[in-house]
């Protein structure tokens, strides 16, 4: 039995030697009998796949038996035997330039009549430097490609960063309008307790009213009990003398309820509209989008740049910074590129927009824009008096909460060019 990893005598399938052994288009071997129970086994339209690399072969007329017999080397030269039927004891010469194949003796004079036809050895280093130059082709476009694909999967990074960045957005904004509603709610419920308050109060005085009313009233009816049971004329008189007045007063006493107000609220469907309109739309931009919140007891010394945290565009290393000017006595805000995975970067062009967001008024918030072309840890871009200092400290300016001010960033990326 021959070993298995000598392919040159032995069949890949049964791992013994050859029995009639038969060659496929794509120059594997087996034996005709191996080759016959595969292609009963796993042909498919009168198709297979070669056992080893599974190239997708048709199966000729007559099975296994219709493809080239294999002629196995006697010695361990490396020799190769024409593919054509008619000739494939005969080992392979020349090489056919027109067709770009290898062919036996026999098959210029039958089928390359005419042909340029060329010695194979002697072509041999010119086949080489071709397959060579093809071959540094295909590897830089293998390197182009692996660039490509480490840009899409920068971009698909991007993508969902960004997506997190406008989820995280909605879930404060949604904060925000439930805040402002609850609010709402809270005073709409501050106005109903005062309301109950006010009638229950009114009420709360006449029962006080009634109660000692039906008080006096009962210490009367017991005084006449016990002046109604003495003897005497004189203290009947004298009781009835005091009560005809009591009596008088007790029957112009009202006892109807008088009219009160009560509180009912009205429950009222959900206006989708509105919501729609509080929530806003989403804008579908071709750009990153971030927020970087400064403190202004961290910009202590003038002239500083105070920058924020990076983040990652297709790779690239972004931030602001922010500096108090004291040359323009105002805010200064720079856009940077601080670095590149990819060290083929040489330039790019972007054009980026600085939002300094009013809380106040979104509309009043302060907006620069502009292009340029950033090198990679290279200097900043802006605007040296973004906003004059004393403006954007001002507690009416809307530009600061807590002594907190945000920058809104935005950042396109133009063009990109490499070494």
């Amino acid at each position: 039995m021959a070993e298995a990893g000598d392919n040159t005598h032995s069949c890949s399938i049964c791992l013994d030697d050859f029995t009639k052994p038969k060659i496929l288009p794509c120059v594997h071997k087996f034996c005709q009998h191996c080759l016959d129970d595969h292609i009963k086994a796993h042909s498919h339209l009168n198709k297979f796949n070669c056992p080893i690399c599974r190239t997708e072969i048709q199966v000729p007329d007559g099975g296994a038996s219709g493809f080239s017999r294999y002629i196995q080397p006697k010695s361990k030269t490396e020799k190769h035997y024409c593919l054509c039927r008619s000739h494939e004891t005969k080992e392979i010469e020349f090489y056919c330039h027109e067709c770009y194949v290898a062919v036996c003796g026999s098959c210029v004079i039958l089928d390359h009549k005419n042909h340029t036809v060329a010695d194979l050895q002697d072509v041999d280093q010119e086949i080489r430097g071709k397959l060579n130059i093809i071959k540094g082709e295909l590897e830089g476009k293998i390197g182009e490609v692996e660039k490509y694909c480490e840009l899409l999967t920068n971009r698909i990074s991007d993508i969902k960063n960004q997506a997190k960045i406008a989820c995280d957005n909605v879930d404060t904004h949604v904060e925000r309008v439930c805040e402002e509603v609850q609010k709402h709610g809270g005073d709409i419920k501050c106005e109903v307790n005062k309301i109950c308050d006010e009638e229950s109060n009114k009420l709360h005085k006449l029962h006080g009213d009634m109660t000692n009313l039906k008080s006096y009233l009962q210490t009367s009816v017991k005084h006449m009990n016990k002046v109604l049971n003495r003897k005497s004329t004189v203290p009947v008189v004298d009781a009835l003398t005091n009560v005809q007045t009591l009596t008088e007063d007790s029957r112009s006493t009202s006892l109807d309820i008088p009219q009160v107000r009560y509180v009912h609220y009205p429950m009222v469907d959900i206006d989708v509209k509105t919501l729609e309109l509080l929530l806003g739309e989403i804008e579908i931009v071709e750009s990153r989008t971030w927020t970087s919140s400064f403190s202004l007891n961290e910009i202590v010394n003038t002239g500083v740049y105070y920058p924020s945290d990076n983040v990652m565009i297709q790779g690239m290393s972004w931030c602001v910074s922010v500096s108090h000017q004291t040359s323009t006595s105002g805010l200064g805000c720079y856009l940077w590129l601080r670095g590149v995975e990819d060290r083929t970067v040489k330039n790019v062009t972007a054009s980026y927009i600085l939002k300094l967001l009013n809380i106040n008024d979104v509309s009043k918030s302060l907006v620069r824009q502009d292009t340029d072309s950033f090198t990679p840890n290279g200097g900043g871009y802006g605007w040296p008096s973004f906003i004059a200092w004393n403006k954007l400290r001002g507690n009416k300016s809307g530009f600061i909460n807590n002594k907190t001010f945000t920058l809104q960033v935005t950042v396109k990326l133009d063009n990109i060019e490499r070494y």
